[in-house]
Parts: C-alpha cells; structure tokens; sequence
C-alpha cells in the first residue's frame, strides 16, 4: 500500500475519532447536565423564537443561494435568482448524508440540469468554502482572543459597534485577498483544488457582494441563538456580539471536520464548551439543542419550498 494511501486512511480515522469523541463529550454533557437546562415557558414569545429561528434558517439558505449566483457571473454563467435559490434550497438537505458532501454534488447535477457548467460549480463551491472557512476561522480567531483569561486584560471588556465594523470590514476582503494570494504564490496547490486549473478570485464588485451575504447570513445565525437563549430559556447573559462570535467559532468547527453529517455533534460540542463560561453549563447545552433542531427544521422547509417551487421555476 502507498504512503499516500496510508496518509489518507489515517487521516479519515484520525477524522472519525475526533467525531465520536465530540459526540462522546456531547451526550456526557447532555447526560450530566440535563437537569439544569432552563425550562421553557411556552408562550408567544417561545413560540415565536422557534418560528423566527427556523424562518432564519430559510433566510440563510436563501442568501446562499444568491452567494452562488454572484460567484457564476464571474464565470460567465447566467442564472436566474430564483432558480439559483431553488438548486441551493434542495441540495442543502444533502449535507446530512454521510460523508458531508452530498450538498456540493446535489448543486452540481441540479445546476447542470438547469444549465450550468460542471467545472463552474466546482470553482465556485471551492471560493464558497474557501470563504466560509477564512470568514469562520476569523470569527474563532475573535473567540479565541475575546475568551482567554490571559489576553483578557490587554482587551476590550466588550466589542462594540465601531469596533465589529472594522473587523467587518476586514473580514470582507480577507477570502479574497487569500485567493489572490494563493494563486500567485502556490499556483501548484491552486490547479491541484481547482481541477487543474488556478481557483478564479471574483471580481472586487463580486467580493464585497459574497463577503457581505456570508457575514449577513452568519450574522443571522448570531442573532437566533441570541434570541432563542433570552425568549426561550430565559438567559440574558452574553452580548449579541459575543455569542455570534461563539457560535461563528463553533460552526466553522462543525463546517470543516469530515465525517460528520452537517457537522452535527462536534458543533453542539464546541457550543457547550465555548458558551457554558458565558451563559452557564445548562444553558449552553439547551442552546446546542435547540439551535440544531431549528436549523434542521429550516432545512427541511427550505427542502420543500423547493420542491414546490419546480412547478414554475
């Protein structure tokens, strides 16, 4: 058996096991901890933070969606919002298939039926994640920095509006300016991800357009676990700014480890252990709960709303 064979066996168990040992952390938590999750009073504000949470869960999707959109102009390939929208609302329920690529192929054989070049699909799906990913590890970066007792001191108590609208700003360019950069200084690794050819960094006009619906979609993601820990569990701790960070950090975790269906375990996993310091033990297993099922929830009527679009798009 070749080295490279073995190097890619060792990497997929290695995979594996960080997997069960997150979703072994997660069930002691959820075990251990099961007694003090907040309860939740049903009324119309729970209720309505479950139907917000799943409506930003389509939003996202949605926002996604028009993300591919504007990465195909780049390329040349015309789509329209509303198809681009469907493809993306159909093929996301994919990314609970085993493996955690099923989403990528689904867009791929839907957009070739609607049109759309196999090789455009790949190129834009390698800038998507390449710009998830750099945006992500941006925001566990902030985590990081925010949540360490030892940098603590030589920090902010808190981040504030100018404050998050510079790290926006950078954020924006930063996927961008690393495409650029990796293609004119590792052009071998380029072509190698690219399928031979270098990843095409989109336009400046296309990269603010991408930079700004990836921070609006992770933004909204911020914004239902803020409202689910206050309407649903009754828990007031930690800013909006803090907890989008948080959960930036653990979603990107969840995003990049393979093996795992939607990253389903090793994001609840980081969520306990980034939040429990903020909103306490209970909550942040509540919080983890509570986020995926809206999440999933979201996806399946976003699924659907798909579905049903076919009739006249």
């Amino acid at each position: 058996m070749s080295a490279s064979r073995l190097a890619k066996i060792g990497l997929k168990l290695a995979a594996y096991a960080v997997v069960a040992l997150a979703f072994g952390y997660f069930l002691h938590a959820l075990y251990s901890r099961l007694d003090d999750i907040p309860h939740i009073h049903w009324n119309a504000r729970s209720m309505a933070a479950v139907v917000l949470s799943v409506a930003g869960t389509v939003f996202t999707i949605l926002v996604t969606g028009y993300l591919w959109r504007a990465l195909l102009k780049d390329h040349g390939v015309k789509l329209r919002p509303g198809k681009a929208m469907q493809i993306m609302a159909i093929s996301q329920f994919g990314k609970y298939l085993p493996g955690n690529i099923g989403h990528f192929a689904g867009r791929a054989a839907l957009g070739k039926a609607a049109g759309v070049p196999i090789s455009a699909t790949v190129n834009t799906v390698l800038v998507d994640i390449l710009w998830h990913v750099g945006i992500g590890f941006a925001f566990a970066a902030l985590a990081l920095l925010t949540q360490s007792q030892i940098l603590a001191e030589h920090l902010p108590d808190g981040l504030d509006v100018p404050q998050m609208a510079v790290i926006t700003v950078v954020l924006l360019f930063l996927p961008w300016i690393g495409v650029t950069l990796l293609n004119r200084w590792l052009p071998a690794l380029s072509r190698r991800l690219g399928g031979g050819h270098l990843i095409s960094a989109p336009t400046l006009k296309t990269a603010l357009v991408v930079g700004f619906l990836i921070l609006l979609g992770l933004h909204t993601l911020g914004a239902m676990l803020k409202m689910q820990a206050v309407w649903l569990f009754g828990v007031s701790a930690g800013s909006y700014y803090t907890l989008t960070i948080l959960y930036v950090a653990s979603w990107v975790i969840g995003y990049v480890v393979p093996g795992s269906p939607g990253g389903v375990g090793v994001r609840e996993a980081m969520m306990i252990l980034l939040l429990t310091p903020v909103v306490g033990a209970g909550a942040a297993v509540g919080l983890s709960i509570s986020m995926r099922l809206s999440n999933m929830l979201g996806d399946g009527v976003a699924f659907l709303l798909g579905l049903a679009s076919r009739r006249w798009l």
